[in-house]
């Protein structure tokens, strides 16, 4: 038997191969323009397309109730004016949040804190006087408003992970036990509890979505792949127990999935309904408020399936044009996250994006039939003032991101102040840049031991259980110190280089914060595939240290301008190794970055630091 294989399917295989080389390059091409863009229209995309999404929401929700509200001898335009309210009350929301108020008032861990007290307080408090809608308990009525606690919980669920992680440290070094430890405590505590809430009130459709961003946001600290195995395991095992546990969801998905023959039961009707919608609609669709499917045969139609009498209405323009907004939303989360160097602002970002489009994307599948029917609402669309208000917040905390972040420099930015509010959002940048250098520079110190490890629960365990206190910083801190009493004073005083992760938040450099944060230079791009542009000869190498212990490179030194705006000659290189300043004193020295080339077709932008000896 011949078992060499045939030139056929090694032309297969090498067509394959060179496929995913090419989306590869693609995909890290795409990377490294929206990385090398400025954020000055971040805002203004994210605010238009917010606004817009939200008035075509009370438009459809206005087209889709109205015939139900008749129907119960409502007015026709009662639904569609409390979503408008609703719609107003958000995106001034929005507003406040996005142009106003500092990141820092609620970067502290402290503030998180308290608003998942809050929050957590608000899902307790249904369980005992919520109301209880189509058999789940979610509902709280506020002075005549029904209100959805759980909607409400999950931006500040993902601002508390992004705090959480982003102080972690590595969550992938040690034993397999270490690393689960200290990768799932204490975020899966919160986590947990909120899950566990929302279980209650028998919402597994919001479960799910906390699961998504939880996953997005674990993921992105870049666990070991130990502990990600075990996730996945402990996932599965998880949504087995839901499905199994309820006969309803168990028809729904067999319904769903069961290609081999066509569902006629009552549990279909809703699938069959949307479907039918869609197949009206066509390319250009019947026409605004001329749906069909809307007159009490389509259940929930101005709610979860209100995408169904879109796709009716306005047909598959319509459809697509919803789509795109979604995109526009997450393409400007991309340019965030990819030029931001605070980890918070990078975790949140991730988590932010993956609830609003992961919601969406669900919420469309299941109108589709590609998903079980699992009620979750789409964004900005759907019925529900809760769901509404708190997505506006999600896109206002972006916008803040946008026009606060500290940022990765890339050659040729002007960071000059050209107007008041340029000024403000500058001003802002620098004082939270000092805020991520402090957190990273006590990250490097540490970066094994920083957070919450197992060793530091045990230390405190058994001081609580002999009467003693615990000692500061666990067993890392002493093998670390036994460590460094090994190695000799000499060779103690010696820095050491910094290592990091790839997409690790810099250190940065430099007494006088700017308004960009430098990134690392560990001796490999965070992108492996983009080309790097050659630093400037008048950049110089040194080293960041703490306490005599912390080396890292990667901040650039910048030339001082006079008041005229030019520039003064750059100092000379230095090649000479400075000594580690005395215990308990801080030396930061600036270094040249690993600067990315701005590709190809980018408008010309100038840094607010010129490069030496350049002529305006």
């Amino acid at each position: 038997m011949n078992l060499t294989a045939s030139p056929s399917s090694k032309n297969q295989q090498s067509r394959l191969g060179g496929l995913i080389t090419k989306v590869r390059d693609i995909w890290e091409q795409a990377q490294t323009r929206l990385g090398s863009m400025v954020l000055t229209d971040v805002p203004i995309v994210l605010s238009v397309a917010a606004f817009v999404l939200s008035i075509f929401g009370v438009m459809m929700v206005l087209s889709a109730s109205s015939v139900e509200q008749i129907s119960v001898g409502h007015t026709p335009y009662g639904q569609a004016s409390t979503q408008g309210v609703f719609a107003a009350v958000g995106i001034l929301l929005m507003l406040i949040v996005g142009f106003l108020v500092p990141v820092r008032f609620y970067r502290p861990p402290l503030a998180l804190n308290l608003a998942m007290l809050v929050v957590v307080a608000l899902l307790v408090a249904v369980m005992f006087f919520g109301s209880v809608v189509n058999g789940n308990r979610n509902w709280l009525n506020v002075f005549g408003f029904s209100m959805q606690p759980s909607e409400f919980a999950k931006p500040v669920m993902i601002l508390w992970l992004a705090s959480v992680y982003s102080r972690q440290g590595r969550i992938d070094r040690g034993t397999t036990g270490q690393a689960l430890y200290k990768a799932l405590f204490p975020a899966i505590l919160g986590f947990g509890l909120v899950v566990a809430l929302i279980l209650a009130g028998h919402d597994a459709g919001t479960v799910l979505i906390y699961v998504m961003f939880f996953g997005a946001i674990f993921m992105a600290a870049r666990p070991s792949p130990s502990t990600v195995r075990i996730g996945i395991v402990a996932l599965l095992i998880g949504a087995l127990a839901l499905v199994v546990t309820s006969p309803n969801r168990i028809e729904r998905i067999l319904n769903t999935f069961s290609f081999w023959s066509e569902c006629q039961e009552a549990t279909c009707d809703q699938a069959n309904s949307g479907l039918a919608a869609l197949a009206t609609g066509g390319f250009w669709g019947v026409g605004l408020g001329q749906s069909r499917q809307k007159y009490n045969y389509l259940p929930e139609a101005h709610n979860d399936y209100i995408f169904a009498v879109i796709g009716e209405e306005l047909g598959m323009v319509g459809a697509v044009a919803l789509i795109l907004l979604y995109a526009a939303l997450i393409y400007c989360s991309m340019r965030i996250l990819l030029r931001s160097s605070d980890l918070f602002i990078r975790y949140a970002t991730i988590g932010i994006i993956t609830w609003i489009a992961g919601q969406a994307l669900l919420n469309i599948s299941m109108v589709v039939g590609i998903m079980p029917v699992i009620g979750v609402p789409l964004p900005f669309i759907s019925a529900g003032g809760s769901s509404l208000v708190s997505v506006l917040f999600g896109v206002g905390v972006l916008i803040a991101f946008a026009r606060q972040t500290p940022l990765n420099p890339i050659v040729g930015e002007r960071t000059g102040l050209v107007n008041a509010k340029k000024q403000k959002d500058d001003a802002r940048r620098v004082a939270l840049g000092r805020v991520v250098a402090r957190e990273q520079i006590a990250l490097a110190k540490d970066p094994d031991g920083a957070g919450w490890t197992l060793e530091k629960f045990l230390d405190r365990w058994n001081a609580l259980v002999d009467g003693g206190k615990a000692r500061p910083n666990g067993k890392s801190h002493n093998r670390s110190q036994g460590k460094a009493s090994a190695l000799g004073e000499s060779q103690a005083s010696v820095p050491r280089q910094q290592t990091r992760r790839p997409g690790q938040a810099p250190v940065p450099g430099g007494q006088k914060l700017a308004t960009t944060a430098p990134r690392l230079n560990t001796g490999e791009p965070l992108h492996p595939q983009r080309t790097q542009q050659k630093p400037p000869a008048s950049y110089q190498s040194g080293s960041v240290q703490a306490s005599g212990s912390v080396q890292a490179s990667g901040s650039a030194t910048r030339s001082p301008a006079n008041a005229e705006g030019t520039t003064a000659p750059a100092p000379k290189p230095q090649h000479q190794v400075k000594q580690a300043p005395a215990e308990g004193s801080a030396h930061v020295q600036r270094l040249a970055p690993q600067e990315r080339k701005v590709p190809q077709g980018l408008r010309t932008i100038r840094k607010a630091r010129d490069l030496p000896n350049h002529k305006k």
